[in-house]
């Protein structure tokens, strides 16, 4: 059976940072709404910038893995919920805290009040938030049923990370 993910150096401490490696937006997103990670993703940094950060480095570019000394995750799959499921895999825990989806900025609860006047149409939710850095508004919507989905199948999917430690 083929593994879905590399991991080498991956201890409790390299979840603090993450880079993400630009053809990974859609994770990048993901590892924030889900786990609250800060995560760098940009199309302008480059494999020279990823080779020398000390944060964890996710990719799916089999050579710049190999280059690299320091914590690295390389996806072998192009299955989403197994992306996730390395994840739950190597400890993260889903739901525990979110950043904006968009900029990784901190978000903090507000009235969901604020948030309709500010996007100009009502809200069914309980909970809303306000992104400190720019400012989009977050709420528990329909979303939210799907994000939960997506970890469940996660949960019950086998996900091979060889080499962690």
């Amino acid at each position: 059976m083929k593994a879905d993910a590399e991991c080498k150096e991956i201890s409790d401490t390299a979840f603090y940072c993450i880079y993400v490696d630009a053809m990974l937006g859609w994770l990048a997103r993901m590892l924030r709404i889900l786990f609250g990670a800060e995560v760098f993703y940009s199309s302008s940094i480059g494999d020279s910038q990823l080779l020398k950060t000390n944060c964890l480095v996710v990719t799916r570019d089999e050579e710049l893995f190999r280059q690299r000394r320091g914590p690295t995750i390389l996806l072998k799959t192009d299955d989403h919920v197994k992306w996730i499921a390395v994840f739950l895999r190597l400890g993260m825990r889903p739901f525990k805290k979110t950043r904006c989806p968009e900029c990784g900025g901190e978000l903090i609860k507000i009235s969901c009040s604020e948030a309709e006047a500010a996007v100009g149409h009502a809200i069914q939710s309980a909970e809303c938030w306000r992104c400190v850095n720019c400012g989009k508004y977050y709420w528990v919507g329909s979303h939210w049923r799907r994000l939960r989905q997506l970890v469940r199948e996660a949960e019950e999917v086998r996900a091979e990370c060889l080499g962690t430690g």
